[in-house]
């Protein structure tokens, strides 16, 4: 028994030790392949063949500036912590408005009717005297607004065939009995508040936890405020070595993906959101479930989804590249629509926080229209590229005299058929001088 425990055991080790050198050749082989591509873009002949230490050192400079860029943008974005967590609630807060104010007559304000309803409630815990100097207090529309509130809120304790005789009789006039029963028929919202007193969303239940809500929140605006920074150092990690025109497409590149990236998350905060809260909040509602968001769990939702669409919003800025480089084209592209369609809907259940269709759909529509601007510009680059053959085709017949293709070159051939032209035009420079 002892010998068959102390063989497995060593069974055991040896698994370990395999699995830990096959993790660490898999996490080698990754990197090579990584720097293998970097040496293919190098500019530099005597930059080509460089030791795999010194790739790893550049790929630690990489991560360092991203942290530092991180680690700045996330203090930045602290000063404002208080300014984040308003930004970040208030799709929440005007979820609860939209839906109170669908249960109001429209010549009263949900503003007003969560002001009467805080006052109404906490007039059954003053004397006689306190009720009516608290009243005389205020407005005469708050007041009658305040009394109806009171009545409404008993009559919702009794059933429904009895409320009207009720508030006809606790009503102090008439007027007021009105307004109770014209509530009482949109069926007005009766919890104490309006907005953020209303829907339960700052409950802490650590002491620390409200801390540490503010530096998860300054983090990823951070991350928002550093996007082009981060995308621009790992450019330049990839594609070492540019030229002055390269860099300065670079540039146009980057501008272009944080424009993308900055419109997925402004669509996302002012349309998605605010429509996904609201269909979760009634679907809650219509099971009986109240609605009592923690706070942490609404932030991390609420941010991984702005942030997400921002990502989605990106993909213009990875397939224009493969049609620059022939290596996706429009025909390719079109043919192949409706398997990107798949992709995309697996894409965007993926990288959405909730499984529900409601969200996935609101993130694959907009990626949809992405594909179907890449596809129009992939479009437009093929027939620049075929106006710029036939002009050199045509150069070439004038100056050579060869004879012009009758068909245009396809995309495979015309790299090489403009390396040749540029050739053949630099010899005539040359003989001509």
């Amino acid at each position: 028994m002892g010998v068959t425990w102390l063989d497995d055991g060593i069974c055991n080790v040896v698994a370990c030790q395999v699995w830990k050198e096959s993790f660490d050749f898999d996490g080698v082989f990754l990197l090579d392949n990584i720097f293998r591509l970097r040496e293919k873009m190098q500019i530099n002949k005597e930059d080509e063949e460089k030791p795999f230490l010194d790739h790893l050192e550049d790929l630690r400079k990489m991560i360092l500036r991203m942290l530092v860029c991180l680690i700045i943008t996330t203090i930045g974005s602290f000063t404002f912590s208080k300014d984040l967590m308003e930004l970040i609630r208030k799709p929440a807060d005007d979820v609860w408005n939209m839906y109170e104010v669908s249960h109001l007559p429209d010549e009263i304000s949900s503003e007003d009717w969560g002001n009467a309803k805080t006052l109404a409630y906490s007039l059954p815990g003053l004397t006689p005297q306190g009720r009516e100097a608290a009243l005389a207090a205020v407005p005469e529309q708050m007041r009658q607004l305040a009394e109806a509130a009171l009545v409404l809120r008993t009559a919702h304790q009794l059933p429904e065939d009895k409320r009207d005789d009720f508030i006809t009789k606790a009503a102090p006039t008439e007027q007021i009995a009105q307004l109770a029963r014209q509530l009482d028929a949109v069926d007005a919202v009766m919890a104490e508040g309006t907005g953020r007193g209303a829907l339960k969303l700052m409950g802490a239940f650590q002491p620390g936890e409200p801390f540490m809500l503010s530096l998860k929140l300054s983090f990823y605006a951070g991350i928002v405020i550093a996007f082009p920074f981060l995308l621009y150092f790992l450019l330049q990690f990839i594609v070492p070595g540019l030229l002055e025109n390269e860099r300065k497409l670079l540039y146009k590149c980057l501008a272009v993906g944080f424009g993308l990236f900055l419109t997925g998350v402004v669509f996302c905060y002012l349309i998605v959101l605010p429509r996904v809260l609201a269909f979760f909040y009634q679907y809650a509602l219509d099971f009986g479930i109240s609605n009592e968001w923690r706070i942490g769990y609404y932030i991390s939702f609420a941010t991984q989804l702005i942030l997400m669409f921002g990502i989605g919003f990106e993909l213009p800025v990875v397939v224009m590249p493969f049609v620059k480089m022939g290596i996706l084209t429009y025909d390719l592209m079109k043919a192949t629509r409706r398997y990107a369609i798949v992709a995309i809907i697996v894409l965007a259940s993926f990288i959405t926080p909730t499984p529900d269709i409601v969200t996935m759909l609101l993130m694959a529509l907009p990626m949809y229209g992405l594909y179907e601007l890449c596809i129009f510009l992939a479009w437009r680059e093929a027939k620049i590229q075929a106006k710029e053959d036939a002009e050199e085709y045509a150069r070439m017949e004038r100056d050579y005299g060869v004879n012009a293709q009758s068909e245009p070159l396809k995309e495979s051939e015309s790299v090489e058929s403009r390396e040749l032209l540029e050739n053949a035009s630099q010899s005539q420079e040359t003989t001509r001088s």
